[in-house]
């Protein structure tokens, strides 16, 4: 018989540096989950699709489930998933899920489910076929908090097989089965606390067609949001948020998976994003819902700040300048080579001990308290926030009236710069001011796209692009020789540097 559960509402945890084999002892030790009843599955999931994926497409998944419950006999479930919405980091889709008596899809249990509406014209039936597996043994347990809700609390470990690929699975998930969905917050909270944890977005079967497409090591790239203008402002706000604070997690847990930097560059790109949106909705939160305190990711984004200024140094600024500095073939020329190759040994070295106190910061508990925050605070705001006279009010209009805020305030910065001189510390400090309201008004800009004036966005999105990488580039240059010194990099190719950042510098 298939049976619907139409708000399946859960809260998924990566467990970056987690020992596999330790990590059920770790959390059957804390205080909350240490005198519930625990019962252990071996689970088999076989995921289906078309070969042109349209069930990905769709955003749904067909799967099929070999579930062994403490080494009894073996069951078959089949279940349909549709598509996954999600706000402040929680994940909502419906799910119908039915016995089987064999290892094969049944399509007459899929007639009970939305599958005739993905299926219109019984076209994609026969084309499905197996696309990936994953095998887990799953751990799982029962919650009850005070306030009556339920919880059960999900520890999969096994791996995710896709062809000749395999990752790796080590993931915590809490599904909501009573109560309130803060409750999903505040155990998380109390997990997080005793051990290293990670708001993870991406579920198995994403993974899965990561593995099967080659983008395992991808970074999550910002995401064209298609507000309407009347859409109220608070759930804009949300999903403004939610779209930013999302590339920012997600390329975090990129980070622990792979080396990849831009999978660096993107998170940063992401928090940048999500603090503009916070200033560009700040007059909505005011005393009822503030902005929430960001204090226990400062070693993580100092981590990761540092990380990309080696990476820009390394893969950006240095390689340009590598054949003006050693110029020509002589014995001289090659002493510049020599002395250029060890720098960028030295950098290599100094990379490696940088993205282990990336990895470092990433594992400590207070980062998983924090990004959990962010998303407790993101998933109550429509509510938190409310007003009888925010609930009248939609995005169109407050959007209009500040990003034209925001454009004045870089114009009169633009002003200032022009008129100050670029070799003192006051025109600098003006400089750097326009370049970070240039990425807020780009930020800004291709959040509210679609309920702003086309061309009058375009000019501005364009103006604060261009303010942006021509004084960017500029200051990486500046500061590249400060990045440089402190790893003993010979002093001629030091003074060479700060000669064209000088020269550049003039120019911006």
């Amino acid at each position: 018989m298939t049976s619907a559960t139409s708000a399946e509402i859960e809260l998924k945890l990566a467990m970056p540096g987690a020992d596999p084999k330790a990590i059920g002892e770790q959390l059957a030790a804390l205080p909350l989950l240490a005198a519930l009843p625990v019962t252990q599955q071996k689970l088999r999931n076989i995921y289906f699709d078309t070969p042109a994926q349209h069930l990905r497409q769709a955003r749904a998944v067909l799967r099929l489930r070999s579930q062994r419950q403490d080494g009894g006999k073996v069951h078959w479930l089949q279940a349909l998933k549709t598509e996954d919405s999600s706000a402040g980091g929680l994940s909502q889709r419906g799910e119908w899920e039915a016995t089987v008596r064999e290892g094969k899809l049944d399509p007459v249990v899929l007639q009970g489910t939305p599958w005739p509406t993905l299926d219109a014209d019984g076209t994609l039936l026969p084309q499905l076929a197996p696309c990936f597996e994953t095998d887990a043994t799953r751990t799982l347990r029962l919650f009850t908090g005070d306030d009556g809700s339920r919880i059960e609390v999900v520890l999969d470990v096994g791996a995710i097989r896709a062809g000749d690929e395999r990752a790796e699975l080590c993931e915590l998930e809490l599904e909501l089965l009573k109560g309130a969905p803060d409750a999903l917050f505040a155990l998380a909270d109390h997990i997080a606390s005793h051990l290293p944890v990670l708001p993870d977005p991406v579920s198995k079967a994403e993974r899965a067609w990561r593995l099967v497409d080659g983008t395992t090591r991808a970074p999550r790239r910002a995401r064209k949001l298609e507000l309407a203008e009347n859409t109220p402002v608070l759930l804009a706000a949300q999903t403004v948020l939610g779209e930013m604070l999302g590339q920012f997690i997600e390329n975090l847990s990129g980070i622990v998976r792979a080396d990849g930097p831009e999978l660096v560059h993107q998170a940063r790109v992401g928090w940048r994003r999500w603090r503009s949106a916070l200033w560009l909705f700040k007059p909505l939160l005011a005393d009822a819902h503030p902005a929430p305190d960001s204090a226990g990711l400062r070693p993580l984004l100092n981590a990761l700040g540092a990380m990309r200024d080696l990476d820009v140094a390394a893969l950006e600024s240095l390689p340009q300048w590598a054949d003006a500095y050693i110029g020509g073939t002589d014995e001289a020329a090659r002493e510049r080579a020599q002395e250029w190759q060890t720098m960028e040994a030295a950098v290599t070295a100094e990379r490696r001990i940088r993205r282990a106190g990336l990895l470092a910061a990433l594992g400590a508990t207070g980062t998983g308290q924090a990004l959990l925050g962010l998303e407790r605070w993101l998933h109550a705001l429509p509510q938190a926030a409310w007003t009888p006279e925010l609930a009248e009010r939609s995005i169109g209009d407050w959007a209009a009236s500040r990003t034209k805020r925001l454009h004045a305030r870089l114009a009169a910065e633009i002003e200032e710069m022009e008129a100050a001189d670029l070799d003192t510390e006051e025109g600098i400090e003006h400089q750097h001011n326009v370049r970070l309201l240039a990425k807020r008004t780009r930020y800004v800009l291709e959040a509210l796209r679609t309920v702003l004036p086309k061309e009058r966005t375009r000019r501005w999105q364009e103006q604060a692009t261009e303010l942006q990488t021509s004084i960017g580039a500029a200051r990486d240059l500046m500061l590249l020789a400060t990045l440089l010194e402190p790893l003993g990099i010979d002093r001629g190719i030091l003074g060479f540097l700060r000669g064209v950042a000088a020269g550049r510098m003039a120019e911006a």
